[in-house]
């Protein structure tokens, strides 16, 4: 969809946090928001995006799953005795994933034009 000054907007992606517990604080779930919608910038449309955050025997544990638009979803798991630990643990294996995702789609688009 085009803007009125000919720039394209980019369509948001849906965030669902979900805590499975009590325990887990709200500025926990702010944190995951932040590092979640952080991912946006690695240039794939994602449709929709679930942190699920929960702690279990006084260890915290996260788990992200970004659905993009086109194949399959990205699924990381983190536990740490530290909440934002956890979240981060979580948001470098999906950073990882996204960015081999990216690499390898790039590295097909090279060979065909060989």
């Amino acid at each position: 969809m085009a803007t009125p000054d000919g720039s394209f907007l980019k369509n948001k992606m849906k965030l669902n946090v979900t805590l499975k517990n009590d325990a887990v604080p709200q500025a926990l779930r702010d944190y995951a928001e932040r590092k979640v919608t952080d991912l946006e910038h690695f240039g794939q449309d994602f449709e929709k995006s679930e942190v699920i955050l929960d702690v279990e025997r006084h260890e915290t544990i996260c788990e992200i799953v970004l659905y993009p638009r086109r194949g399959q979803s990205f699924v990381a798991t983190e536990r740490a005795t530290d909440g934002r630990s956890a979240v981060d643990g979580a948001a470098a294996k999906i950073e990882r994933q996204v960015l081999k995702d990216k690499e390898r789609h790039e590295a097909k688009r090279r060979q065909g034009a060989d």
